[in-house]
């Protein structure tokens, strides 16, 4: 069932106002049901049959009300069943006989498969509302998410107040089960200890609570001393010693319900509710605080190496050692008493020591400079050397970090002579092995914090409490687990379980494209020196049909404002019910859930929204936000909102359906942001927003993400999390791809198409063993093991699994696969069969032109709905929401969902007037309307006081409200 049915579930009455499209959807029947409509006596009887079979369709439950029937949809039924309606008609004026109405009800259901719940089935609903309780706590999600099974399962949807009923159990269960668990791991004198520090207050004045939640402004020195003295807090409670066994979903929803309340209002919460926010809001700050160290230490030790590396301009100053060598010869030349002999003697060897000297390189270069830079940091690294850290085995930089906290301890910066680390890579040895013992001591410390930078994102190394650095083992599936259920995964990827029969397919697909690459270059289509030359596209000419066509459309379609088109939106999609899991209560309340989404997905403040919204204040505005940033409700609505956009038949020709693009978005923001990075293009503090975007248009995912990082991850998570979209290539940029990626991607079931910067560059890469045709053999290299893929294919298959079934993000996993990962078997196993992917693709696209053009397009469109997004969002990102990731995905999905408004609007503005146009007979071929993006803005005003005319779209947005009630609430 796709999320635009969801507000229709569960209705007691007919909507008052109806569209063609519900019409179509609910209204129409199939050949069967025509039949047992016909078999009915009477025009009446028809017509009510028809009326309760469409209506257990729309709701999943029978049609009870008394209230008049819409005129539409009686036409509409007329129309269908070739009888003649009444004007107005009603159940009560239908059926004489209340028996009559009974056997239509039973009959509609019988014809749709629906029957009342069993005992049987309402403890299988049970079930899976303890298992739904998990995930989320909101009890109007779980009351729709209650409602989408029983529809699902073809059982009639029973009265909310039974549902509310069981979902009320299953919350209280879950809470009183966690509150036991809680207390099965801590003491009852170390909740005491918890609590009574949790309602204590700092110092400065400032409370624990709050003090605890805040994110760190920068990543500077202090704001790293206060993020270490949170954790040494939290640790000394003992937080790390208890409660690892939470659910880390259910730790960050009662953490996050226990921040958005005061201190003084959480301190009068009643058990066992107190108890488990309490344990779980202490043991998310300590994750949270340890994943915030990491990343400024992993900052810090880049700024490191870019300060040292940016006074490195050459890797040997020539001019230097040509000075150098002419003073030592004039040195010698000086020298009158030195025999013949001994001067031709004395400059043999300085010939010779010249000529055996080697040139250092630049990165030795900064190394040693790196040694003398060590001291701003060294408190980083006593702090650090502190932390818990854990390995698989021996790992040499547990051992270099033992090494140096035992000299810290005794208050020495010169290394023992006894005291080596050869294990930290050759780079470092000779320095490590100094005569100098205080220089040797200063280039450990520099060894061991890079080492400790690789290791922690490759996760040889880890540290428990927290949420992004555990154990690379804990992204995969439990071994137990995958050795049971290897199979049906195996199955649910579509995948082999031997890697020849995968490898098969592909390998003969590289030979056929290695072989037409080396045609296409004798017939001269491709230029091959020791680079390869491919010729650009040429750039798509404006057809002035196009151009004709837009001006009338944008003449038909005038001018509005942006409330008013949220609400027509809304009125087709009914996104604001999807939002809050049920009808509006009043035009109040739509109105915040209005101001929610125009405060996180534009630049206003809450201040800034309310003067823009006269009815509604600042406090009760951030208070929508808190509501609509939490459960994803702004990625459901923005789903909601694609599909409405997609189900239109001018979408058709725009694309492909399984055809996307990805790319990233940065938005200003301020510098004391301790996420933002240095835009390259803007030069501002930023950060970023990447989202997917469809050929046919519409924002499918978002999600935020650091700037200057690579975006591979993302691409695929993306992908991966939208299951209502099949989408079969993903076109990416440079930053959205690395080899290990690609073969992931392929595993998951779908292909990265990167758009190469350096296009040139790149070689084709076949097994070994393998023949290379003469022409191309400078840009091909037969370097690929398969042998390796083998073995290590079942492993592989293990991961795309574990991303897969949500068990780990392919974020997390693309960073400990990442280039830090060299070495590692499963991570060379993944850049092989990449590599492979990588030619196959690449012999593609330089040999189709077509295809270039394909993803040239998709990737514009993403260009282009980027253009739009900041035409939304024209200031920068509050630092309050730059901070924390959650908040940063509430402005992501909202500036989403703002976007994809404006896209369905456009759409079906220039539906109707296309509809208009055939009904007159003028027929536009799909060649010009393909041309035509929906991201117009001409018409369009996002600026100034918005007013939403709620008394024009309460029929559909609110029906159960009257006219008087909702005309004084715009």
């Amino acid at each position: 069932m796709q999320g635009w049915q969801t507000p229709y579930l569960g209705l007691r009455d007919l909507p008052r106002e109806l569209t063609e499209f519900e019409l179509q959807a609910f209204f129409s029947f199939s050949r069967a049901e025509l039949e047992l409509i016909a078999r009915r006596r009477g025009d009446n009887h028809r017509l009510g049959l028809a009326l309760h079979i469409g209506f257990v369709r729309m709701s999943g439950r029978p049609l009870n009300s008394v209230r008049a029937v819409p005129a539409v949809l009686l036409r509409h039924l007329g129309q269908m069943l070739d009888i003649v309606t009444p004007d107005l008609a009603s159940l009560r004026a239908l059926y004489a006989r209340g028996r009559t109405l009974f056997d239509h009800q039973q009959q509609a259901c019988e014809a749709l498969g629906f029957a009342w719940m069993t005992e049987h089935q309402r403890r299988a609903l049970v079930r899976i509302l303890r298992d739904e309780v998990a995930h989320s706590a909101d009890r109007e999600r779980l009351l729709l998410h209650a409602r989408h099974w029983l529809y699902e399962h073809r059982l009639l949807i029973v009265h909310d107040r039974v549902i509310r009923g069981l979902v009320a159990a299953a919350l209280s269960e879950l809470e009183a089960v966690t509150a036991q668990s809680i207390r099965a791991a801590a003491p009852a004198a170390t909740l005491k200890r918890w609590s009574s520090a949790l309602d204590s207050t700092r110092a400065d004045g400032q409370h624990f609570q709050s003090w605890l939640w805040s994110a760190p402004a920068k990543h500077s020195t202090r704001q790293i001393a206060e993020v270490l003295e949170r954790i040494a807090f939290l640790t000394d409670l003992g937080i790390d010693q208890h409660l690892g066994d939470l659910n880390d979903v259910l730790v960050r929803r009662y953490a996050r319900r226990m921040a958005t309340r005061p201190p003084s209002v959480s301190a009068r919460i009643k058990e066992p509710a107190r108890t488990v926010e309490m344990a779980c809001f202490l043991r998310y700050c300590l994750l949270t605080a340890t994943d915030q160290l990491i990343l400024m230490f992993q900052r810090r030790v880049a700024d490191l190496w870019r300060h040292c590396a940016d006074g490195v301009n050459a890797t040997v100053d020539w001019a230097q050692q040509y000075q150098q060598l002419l003073q030592e010869l004039a040195d010698l030349a000086a020298q009158e008493t030195v025999p013949d002999a001994e001067l031709r003697s004395r400059l043999s060897d300085l010939i010779a020591a010249k000529r055996a000297r080697r040139a250092p390189s630049r990165a030795s270069i900064i190394r040693q400079h790196l040694i003398d830079a060590i001291a701003p940091v060294r408190s980083l690294l006593v702090a650090v050397s502190r932390l818990p850290w854990q390995a698989t085995g021996e790992h040499p930089v547990l051992d270099a970090l033992d090494k140096l906290r035992v000299q810290y301890a005794a208050g020495t910066k010169s290394l023992p002579a006894e005291v080596t680390a050869p294990r930290l890579g050759p780079a470092w040895r000779e320095a490590i092995a100094d005569l100098d013992r205080d220089r040797a001591f200063r280039a450990l410390e520099v060894a061991t914090l890079f080492a400790l930078r690789r290791a922690l994102r490759n996760g040889s190394v880890w540290i428990e409490h927290s949420l992004s650095f555990r154990g690379r083992e804990r992204l995969f599936l439990p071994d137990e687990r995958w050795q049971a259920e290897a199979r049906r995964h195996y199955a649910r990827l579509q995948l082999p379980a031997k890697a020849s029969d995968f490898l098969a397919p592909l390998l003969a697909r590289v030979r056929a494209g290695v072989d037409a690459v080396a045609a296409a270059t004798r017939t001269g289509s491709l230029r091959v020196d020791d680079e390869l030359h491919l010729a650009p596209l040429a750039a798509d000419e404006e057809n002035p049909e196009v151009t004709k066509l837009r001006a009338r459309l944008d003449q038909r379609i005038g001018e509005v404002q942006l409330p008013e088109v949220i609400l027509a939106v809304d009125a087709q999609v009914r996104f604001s019910w999807i939002m809050l899991g049920r009808e509006p209560r009043s035009g109040q309340e739509l109105l915040m859930a209005y101001a929610g989404i125009l405060a996180h997905g534009t630049s206003l403040t809450a201040a800034e929204c309310a003067r823009m919204i006269p009815q509604l204040s600042a406090t009760s505005i951030r208070q929508a936000m808190r509501w609509a940033g939490d459960e994803r409700r702004l990625a459901l609505a923005c789903q909601a909102v694609l599909e409405f956009m997609q189900r239109h038949a001018i979408a058709s020709t725009w694309g492909r359906a399984d055809l996307a693009s990805s790319d990233m978005m940065s938005l200003e923001t301020s510098r004391r942001v301790w996420q933002a990075r240095q835009d390259p293009r803007r030069q501002t503090a930023s950060i970023g927003v990447y989202s997917h975007v469809r050929d046919r248009w519409g924002i499918f995912h978002a999600q935020p993400i650091v700037l200057n990082e690579r975006q591979a991850g993302a691409a695929i998570e993306g992908v991966v999390r939208q299951e209502r979209i099949e989408t079969s290539q993903l076109a990416v940029d440079t930053h959205g791809y690395t080899d290990f990626a690609m073969a992931l991607s392929r595993l998951l079931g779908f292909d990265l198409c990167p758009r190469l910067r350096e296009l040139r560059q790149r070689h084709l890469f076949v097994p070994r063993g393998m023949k290379i045709p003469e022409e191309i053999a400078a840009v091909c290299e037969a370097s690929v093991d398969t042998a390796l893929i083998e073995t290590h294919w079942d492993n592989l298959v293990h991961l795309a699994a574990s991303v897969m079934s949500g068990h780990a993000s392919a974020v997390t996993a693309l960073a400990r696969f990442g280039s830090a990962a060299r070495g590692d078997p499963i991570y060379d196993a993944g850049v092989q069969l990449g590599k492979l992917l990588r030619t196959a693709f690449l012999t593609d696209y330089f040999i189709n032109a077509s295809f270039r053009r394909e993803l040239r397009r998709v990737l514009n469109r993403g260009e282009a709905v980027n253009a739009l997004k900041r035409a939304i969002y024209t200031g920068r990102v509050g630092p309050a929401q730059a901070r924390r990731s959650d908040e940063m995905q509430a402005v992501a999905d909202a500036l989403s969902l703002l976007a994809n408004v404006v896209m369905a609007w456009n759409t079906a503005q220039m539906q109707a007037v296309l509809d208009r146009w055939a009904n007159r007979r003028q027929i536009v071929p799909p060649e010009l309307t393909g041309r035509i993006a929906p991201t117009r803005l001409e018409g369009i005003n996002l600026r100034g006081v918005f007013r939403f005319p709620l008394e024009r779209y309460a029929g559909q947005i609110l029906p159960s409200q009257t006219a008087a009630k909702t005309s004084t609430s715009g």
